[in-house]
């Protein structure tokens, strides 16, 4: 009999442990990446330096990935164009095709039109950088809740978040830069299925 009990109460807690996983396994499956309308970023209608007329609307692909930074920057912006490369590696053909990288210079004193396309295309086909006048440039950081800094020795301390937008231009996620390529990955092709998201 106490045999039986020890045998009954082992199935029992196997039992339990199958159940829990299976619960496990689901929610894993069901949590995804998670979007939601942002209070910050979004499109804009500006002139750039060369006196072209930029809007992010303009732009085919649903998904877009913004972020500020300079040529001159020591290692967040080179690394970051590197990891949103390393992602789109990750990424079949068609979802490769449904983001576009957009980089958008703090430094507009040193950084011309022509130098930021020329250095964010280095790193990334899909991909556009911008430079408007300083006083553009500050109303985008402020529309963006951006942070800017100079620092004594001519670096520039910037937030590194890197802001998701959809096809209506509504941001729709931060990634961090601590985050890994796969993540970003999942991010690209979790919107590009559904480009205009709700809440």
């Amino acid at each position: 009999m106490i045999y039986m009990k020890k045998v009954f109460l082992g199935f029992s807690i196997r039992i339990l442990f199958f159940c829990l996983s299976l619960c496990f396994f689901f929610a894993g499956c069901k949590a995804g990446i998670e979007f939601s309308e942002l209070p910050l970023g979004g499109d804009f209608s500006e002139k750039d330096k060369s006196g072209k007329m930029v809007s992010l609307k303009d732009f085919k692909e649903p998904v877009l990935l913004v972020f500020f930074g300079y040529t001159y920057c020591p290692d967040f912006c080179p690394n970051m164009l590197s990891k949103i490369k390393n992602a789109e590696q990750i990424l079949d053909e068609k979802t490769k095709n449904s983001f576009r990288t957009v980089f958008i210079s703090i430094d507009p004193l040193r950084d011309g039109p022509e130098t930021v396309q020329k250095y964010v295309s280095f790193f990334l086909k899909n991909v556009s950088g911008f430079s408007f006048d300083q006083t553009t440039t500050n109303r985008l950081v402020k529309q963006y809740a951006a942070f800017v800094e100079e620092t004594k020795d001519g670096t520039i301390d910037h937030s590194t978040y890197v802001y998701v937008l959809d096809a209506n231009r509504k941001t729709r996620k931060l990634l961090k830069s601590t985050e890994d390529a796969e993540t970003f990955a999942k991010t690209i092709e979790a919107l590009s299925r559904n480009p205009v998201q709700s809440e």
